[in-house]
Formats: structure tokens, C-alpha cells, sequence
């Protein structure tokens, strides 16, 4: 078990950098946690529905829980990218990025909360364009392509 440990920890460590191959390979490997968050939920509002409310809340706290390593590996895979490109400046830019999804996601027209009788009766959505919304994510667009493909200083990715 503790060499499994030595082995995984790495990646949930925010010291080191990483290119951006790996910085695209585990991004993508980030929505591995998505499975068993989306399963968890997904059978503990089922069995909500169907039976026992107490086991359905299990159910869904157990895929929250999930949310917690997603956040902390998708953060700390930025912040070995970043470190990898501005290393002065990669704790706040790493906590810019992650705030700053926050901010585009307001200004999201398409967004719903958590309403949970629209998602049991599904209506039409009203699609509406917002100039904002589309300058915003074009903004965090190109920060991201230029996460994935900037020139870093490093030589030798330890991360």
C-alpha cells in the first residue's frame, strides 16, 4: 500500500512542473472522476425515487466525496503546468484560473441551478447569446491552449 501511495501522490502534489502532453493527458484523465461521481449520484437519486431516502443520501454524499480528489488533481495539475511557464507567479495564477471559471459560469445564459423538478421534467431551454459569455470564454480558451502548448524554461518535467 505505501508504494502505491508513493506512486499516486505525486499527482495530487502542487510543487514540480509538467509539458504540456502531460498536461493534456491529465486533464483528460480528470474525467475519470467524473464515472464514479455521475454513478453515485445517478443510482442514489434513483433509489431515492424508488425506496429508501436514507441509502439514496449515502448514495449521493459517497459521489460528492468524489468531487473533493477531482478538484484537487485538476488544481494541481494547473499549478505544475503554470509553475512549468511563469514559476514566480504560480500559486496566484493557478487560483486566478480556478476562480476565474467561476466568474465565466455567471455569466453563463444557458446555466440552471440545481433545481431538481426541472431536471425530473425536462423543458425547453431558451438558448441566448451573450456577447459577455462568448468574450469571457474566449478568454479562458486561450489560456488554456496556451497552457497546453506555451514554451516552458524547463528542461527536465519532474512532475
Amino acid at each position: 500500500m505505501e508504494k502505491l501511495k508513493n506512486k499516486l501522490s505525486k499527482y495530487f502534489q502542487f510543487k514540480n512542473t509538467i509539458g504540456g502532453l502531460s498536461y493534456f493527458l491529465r486533464s483528460l484523465t480528470t474525467v475519470l472522476f467524473a464515472f464514479p461521481i455521475g454513478i453515485l449520484i445517478g443510482i442514489g437519486v434513483a433509489v431515492m425515487s424508488l425506496s429508501s431516502t436514507v441509502i439514496g443520501t449515502i448514495l449521493i454524499i459517497l459521489g460528492c466525496l468524489f468531487i473533493i480528489p477531482m478538484i484537487w488533481f485538476g488544481l494541481s495539475t494547473t499549478y505544475k503546468r503554470i509553475n512549468a511557464l511563469f514559476p514566480q507567479y504560480a500559486t496566484l495564477l493557478t487560483v486566478a484560473t480556478f476562480l476565474y471559471s467561476f466568474v465565466v459560469q455567471m455569466f453563463n445564459p444557458n446555466k440552471t441551478g440545481l433545481d431538481f423538478e426541472s431536471l425530473m421534467e425536462p423543458t425547453e431551454t431558451v438558448e441566448v447569446f451573450s456577447p459577455i459569455y462568448v468574450g469571457l470564454l474566449f478568454i479562458s480558451l486561450s489560456w488554456s491552449v496556451y497552457l497546453l502548448f506555451g514554451k516552458s524554461k524547463v528542461e527536465e518535467h519532474i512532475g
